[in-house]
């Protein structure tokens, strides 16, 4: 961690962020619809090894809800159903395509939709079908933790050369811009 973190942040601070990435984790495995590398490539543009914590707890925050959606989906289907449908950028005909792409690809599905744009908890929600529930969660590690990681490592690279040069506030312009972007073109392109 560079001086100028160190110097900028607490250890009350880093809590602050672990907590937040735990809670998004949850909540985006349930029923927020932004995904926790918003939060997670935020604080790799600070530190690089608080990124790898946030990264940890938004896994764990992300089992705790998949393993929540994974047993209601396997209980109440139709009411995962209505209530996902609600939810912005999902529609019937993606939560239908959940199932074949489970036929399709077995254990690799959460997998390839972590990268796919397809909202994990649709996966969870269908996944007690294929695969027992200890299967699913170590499943969920390997995908949403993956994708966490590419998307940390590359935001704090990123930051590490564009900071000296640029600034910290244009940095974080840049960033917030990015995502703004991703999530205007995700939301335009996706149904509902």
């Amino acid at each position: 961690m560079s001086a100028a973190v160190a110097a900028g942040a607490t250890a009350s601070t880093f809590r602050r962020w672990r907590l937040i990435a735990l809670v998004w984790g949850f909540a985006e495995a349930t029923l927020f619809f932004v995904i926790p590398d918003v939060w997670i490539t935020r604080v790799a543009l600070r530190s690089r090894r608080e990124a790898f914590a946030a990264i940890a707890h938004a896994i764990v925050g992300a089992m705790a809800g998949g393993a929540l959606v994974y047993l209601w989906g396997a209980r109440d289907p139709a009411a995962v159903r209505a209530v996902f449908d609600a939810l912005p950028a999902i529609s019937p005909a993606l939560i239908d395509s959940i199932g074949a792409r489970w036929q399709q690809l077995g254990v690799w599905a959460p997998l390839v939709g972590a990268f796919s744009g397809v909202p994990y908890k649709l996966y969870a929600a269908q996944a007690a079908g294929f695969v027992s529930l200890p299967v699913f969660v170590a499943l969920s590690v390997l995908a949403r933790g993956a994708r966490f990681l590419i998307f940390a490592l590359f935001a704090h690279a990123i930051a590490r050369r564009a900071t000296p040069r640029f600034g910290e506030r244009r940095v974080f312009a840049l960033w917030l811009g990015l995502w703004i972007v991703g999530y205007t073109l995700y939301w335009l392109r996706m149904p509902n």
